[in-house]
């Protein structure tokens, strides 16, 4: 016997248990004896080859009593070490009886362990499944829409929800299937010991392997390929952040912004601060689907009265969406859209949005909305969305000037 150990990679589950039994007897007469069983590798040692029968019990070693591995024992069924969901026995003795005396008895022991293992099995599948439905809204029904409408959401999201979520989901989903074909099988007594193993063993192996590849896709791209993401944090940062392709608010309204470029900074004691009744921020952001994510968000309030209470006096929004083609730009719009009015208190139905769109030369789409009765006091007053090729640009904004009459502006950068 050699004390040289080779590992390998066990791709069967409890429903598996006849399969990998011909696997284990199938590597002894290759000279590779089993020695150890763990989570996910067993050792073999290497040996003459020889005919040596396997029988697996789904329990781990450490909750089947000890009287009971000794019966095993007396009848010279070896215990392999392990710390597998499962328990492996071993005979050389050709002539050795079976650990079950009968197939009622063991189909009885089988089924009242794997019967667990199937509850377990669908409780995380039916977990995984409502974690995809109530973060991805749609997904049953119209997956491909939801690739396009969380395009603005940071890449592992987007990669977990759209790639990962999905896999695991029938990776669960099969194991249930086999669990609940194995039981059903076990309760009818229709199920006879199987020959062979590796068509079992390559389905198991593509299933397992293409989801370790993509979790370490996942976190490879997580360190390696990080989306750029920052918003500044001072009135200082935001007005020296750079981008010709959105309209700052100092090109939407000159005047206006030079009068609140005037009051940006107070007196507290002897130092300038950041006017606390006005809120001045830039953001940059990209990811697997957007090349360009940025904003520039402007909020001037009046000052704060004895309740405590101040309302907006001037509000500007204008974000960016450069996607990586025009047709993600044109398939992220609707859904966007629809969030940003809903989010900013718009009460709005699909003849609304209907009604918004107007023409405009140059544009492939351009939509605008200004606050109504029906709507629920919403801050911001006036609402542009604009879009050409891959560019989408989505305008909020509550003052004098009418939104819509600088709809050029915004195309003349698109």
């Amino acid at each position: 016997m050699s004390d040289k150990i080779k590992q390998k990679i066990c791709y069967f589950d409890l429903s598996d248990i006849y399969q990998e039994q011909n696997w284990l007897e199938d590597m002894t007469k290759k000279g590779l004896l089993l020695t150890y069983t763990g989570y996910f590798l067993y050792d073999f040692e290497y040996g003459e080859p020889t005919e040596r029968r396997y029988r697996i019990l789904p329990e781990k070693r450490k909750k089947i009593e000890q009287e009971e591995l000794d019966i095993y024992e007396s009848c010279g069924w070896t215990c392999v070490r392990g710390t597998h969901a499962s328990t492996v026995f071993y005979t050389d003795d050709q002539s050795a009886p079976e650990p079950f005396t009968d197939v009622v008895t063991e189909r009885k022991y089988y089924l009242k362990r794997l019967v667990l293992a199937l509850i377990a099995s669908t409780t995380t599948t039916f977990i995984i499944l409502m974690n995809i439905i109530l973060n991805m809204k749609g997904f049953i029904f119209k997956p491909v829409e939801l690739y396009y409408q969380i395009a603005d959401h940071p890449s592992p999201i987007i990669f977990t929800y759209l790639v990962m979520m999905p896999t695991l989901y029938l990776f669960y989903l099969v194991i249930t299937s086999k669990y609940a074909i194995f039981v059903w099988r076990l309760k009818r007594g229709s199920y006879n010991r199987v020959k062979g193993f590796k068509a079992r063993l390559f389905t198991n192996m593509i299933l397992t392997n293409v989801s370790i590849l993509l979790i370490v896709g996942l976190f490879a791209y997580v360190v390696f390929v990080p989306d750029r993401h920052t918003t500044t944090s001072s009135f200082k940062e935001a007005f020296a952040y750079k981008d010709n392709d959105l309209v700052r608010f100092a090109e939407f309204d000159p005047a206006t912004w030079n009068e609140v470029r005037a009051n940006m900074t107070v007196k507290n004691g002897n130092k300038d601060i950041d006017n606390p009744n006005i809120t001045y921020e830039t953001s940059y952001d990209r990811n697997v689907m957007m090349t360009k994510m940025s904003s520039e968000d402007l909020e001037v309030y009046s000052k704060t009265d004895k309740d405590g209470v101040s309302e907006p006096k001037l509000m500007y929004q204008v974000q960016l969406y450069k996607a990586k083609s025009p047709k993600i730009a044109a398939r992220f719009m609707p859904s966007n859209m629809a969030e940003e009015l809903d989010y900013k208190d718009f009460d709005v139905s699909e003849k609304r949005i209907q009604n918004m769109q107007f023409k405009y030369k140059g544009l492939d789409y351009a939509a605008y909305i200004a606050a109504s009765k029906k709507d629920e006091a919403p801050f911001y007053k006036q609402m542009l969305f604009l879009r050409k090729g891959n560019k989408y640009v989505v305008v909020a904004y509550s003052g004098p000037i009418d939104l819509k009459s600088k709809v050029g502006l915004f195309a003349e950068k698109m």
